[in-house]
């Protein structure tokens, strides 16, 4: 009895492991790459942007600003969406860093988390980042996108 019960708990270990493994192998993931240009309205306050890559077009938000030691933080939320139908949202942190000789010119570096999604990208959630170029005067920004979302 002790043999054939001893024997049943490593089947079952087996099952859970083969089980686990399983579902860790199903994991899908979409590599997030491409270029965006931004345009900054409402005071600074909303953006909207051209991308090409993996997003077709974005819109995001600035929900607050602070001044840090090295420049600007803005927390943000973006919605970013594709030509086939998908849609995920974003919250964000967006540093900030004065380029040194060029008034209003910072470099901007964001990490979005993605917090919902919709249509063919339901299910995905992760993180990614972009780093660029944002002229506050003009309202300007350029950026490159990179990073990976999985479902």
């Amino acid at each position: 009895m002790k043999q054939s019960a001893s024997a049943l708990v490593v089947a079952a270990g087996l099952l859970i492991v083969n089980v686990s493994g399983a579902s860790a192998a199903d994991k899908t993931c979409l590599p997030i790459g491409g270029e965006a240009l931004g345009q900054f309205y409402n005071e600074g306050k909303d953006v909207v942007g051209a991308m090409m890559g993996t997003w077709s077009s974005t819109r995001g938000t600035v929900k607050s600003e602070k001044k840090t030691a090295t420049g600007l933080s803005f927390d943000m939320e973006h919605v970013f969406s594709t030509n086939a139908g998908g849609v995920v949202r974003t919250k964000d942190v967006a540093e900030l860093t004065p380029v040194p000789g060029k008034q209003d010119s910072y470099m901007l570096e964001v990490t979005y988390t993605v917090v919902e999604s919709l249509g063919n990208l339901k299910g995905y959630a992760g993180t990614f980042n972009s780093f660029g170029l944002l002229k506050t005067n003009t309202g300007e920004g350029l950026v490159r996108y990179m990073g990976e979302i999985c479902k």
